[in-house]
């Protein structure tokens, strides 16, 4: 199965403001959902169900390739793009689900991985929000 998500918000702040919020996890997840990744070191993280590696993307300001589990293969991005005097910040998944984890995606995982992505949103903008009050 085929993933393509995208999710994105149009924030009133610098994107380097922005990307200083994305190397942080600990800031900007929402843990009252999910624990934050935790770094393991060479660019490894574990978020228990998968495990990402940081990679280079061109014009992403963050990205990840999903090494485990094996019926998962893809990759997600932040990336920025400014104009009408706002920076908007995109997260970006694209992914191959395979075996059980197409039906995991379809009946949990996507959902989750929504309700995660939107309120890491909703905290980059409130913590832009109270660092420009």
């Amino acid at each position: 199965m085929k993933i393509a998500v995208s999710h994105e918000r149009a924030l009133s702040a610098q994107p380097d403001q922005i990307t200083g919020l994305l190397s942080d996890f600990e800031r900007i997840w929402p843990t009252e959902l999910a624990p934050a990744p935790r770094p393991l070191g060479g660019g490894l993280y574990d978020t228990n169900l998968m495990l990402w590696q940081e990679i280079e993307r061109p014009g992403a300001a963050r990205a990840f390739r999903v090494v485990r589990p094996a019926g998962m293969r893809g990759e997600h991005w932040f990336e920025l793009s400014t104009g009408g005097g706002a920076t908007t910040l995109r997260h970006t998944v694209s992914a191959i689900a395979t075996g059980r984890f197409a039906m995991l995606w379809r009946t949990v995982i996507g959902r989750r991985h929504d309700q995660i992505v939107e309120a890491m949103l909703d905290n980059v903008e409130r913590l832009i929000a109270a660092a420009n009050a």
